[in-house]
């Protein structure tokens, strides 16, 4: 049974709509390019820049995107080798490291697209891109979000981990109390 489209349905969603489509047309374009290039002698000047904006936001968004389903790769050796009750105490530990880290990200990334913005004397300078003459901070805004939204997400999972393990918790010692 085919998903009703609604509009909740495209929200939920957006982070891997972005990166669907910017994909799309960068790939559109590149071959474009290419085409253009070698059988016409005659490249699309401004391809080379769309393309590089684009794919910064495919890049961040989609890590994002692939951040909330949890598809990044990871490497759990190390865990995997240390006894049962030690398991989670290292999860909990790399969870609040990495959730550290994408807030130090997101910071440093907002700190860089704010720069594009205003000049450090404190007025308006918009930096613009050499070829379409294009605000850069459009492109790099896409680096903040991405960061932004894996933090929100890191912050949800840990949430439903903390919320399962204190409903386990409470699970056994109410079974405890009935034996």
């Amino acid at each position: 049974m085919k998903k009703k489209i609604t509009p909740k349905l495209i929200f939920q969603n957006l982070d891997a709509i972005i990166t669907g489509v910017t994909l799309t047309i960068c790939v559109i374009l590149v071959n474009a390019n290419v085409l253009m290039r070698y059988f016409f002698n005659n490249p699309i000047r401004w391809a080379e820049e769309v393309v590089t904006s684009l794919f910064v936001w495919t890049v961040f968004i989609g890590s994002a995107f692939a951040y909330r389903r949890h598809s990044h790769l990871g490497v759990d050796i190390l865990v995997n080798l240390l006894p049962g009750k030690a398991k989670p105490a290292v999860k909990a530990i790399v969870s609040v490291l990495e959730l550290l880290v994408l807030i130090m990200l997101t910071v440093i990334s907002s700190q860089y697209v704010y720069h594009l913005i205003v000049s450090p004397a404190g007025k308006i300078k918009i930096v613009m891109t050499d070829m379409l003459r294009v605000p850069k901070w459009w492109t790099g805004i896409a680096v903040p979000i991405g960061f932004g939204l894996s933090t929100i997400y890191s912050i949800y999972f840990m949430g439903q981990k903390l919320c399962a393990g204190l409903k386990e918790r409470a699970q056994k010692r109410k079974e405890g109390g009935n034996a």
